[in-house]
């Protein structure tokens, strides 16, 4: 996963969440855990218009943008 890649939402919207919930977005930004460099988490443009931080084992890349 990397900025600029499509991604889909596979876990469960917590009740925080009443409402539409976002399905799709955009990796905005990627973050790693600084001790073992894996991937943890993702900032998403979703395709509600919402900007947030989720958990990267959440997510699964949909379409990547090198193609």
């Amino acid at each position: 996963m990397k900025v600029g890649d499509i991604v889909k939402f596979v876990g469960s919207w917590g009740p925080r969440y009443s409402g539409v919930n976002p399905e799709t977005g955009i990796v905005m930004e990627v973050w790693t855990n600084g001790r073992t460099r894996r991937l943890s988490s993702a900032d998403v443009l979703w395709d509600t218009g919402m900007l947030g931080n989720v958990q990267a084992h959440v997510l699964r890349v949909v379409d990547d943008e090198s193609r």
